[in-house]
């Protein structure tokens, strides 16, 4: 049985926790993450990511993030990110 490292559980929550922050068409970039490799995954498993929205405000945002194959949690994140003042879509006045 084959087990893959934390590299791809990593990406795949920074990707989902970027996606996440910047949704609302507003600049996020990522400030602090704490990651957590509570087990490993195995080659062929299927990954879910689910990102929490725990807080935003008009400066920062705070999400919770975790990573779970068909069975169990394998990886938990917690980001902050830095909300810019520039959107990248268009904003109706």
């Amino acid at each position: 049985m084959e087990r893959f490292t934390g590299q791809l559980s990593f990406h795949l929550r920074i990707t989902y926790s970027q996606l996440r922050a910047n949704s609302y068409g507003k600049i996020a970039v990522g400030v602090t993450t704490n990651v957590n490799f509570i087990s490993a995954g195995k080659r062929g498993e299927t990954l879910t990511a689910n990102a929490k929205e725990i807080k935003k405000n008009h400066k920062l945002a705070w999400y919770k993030i975790e990573v779970l194959n068909e069975k169990e949690l394998i990886a938990t994140m917690e980001a902050m990110v830095y909300r810019k003042n520039h959107y990248f879509v268009q904003q109706d006045e």
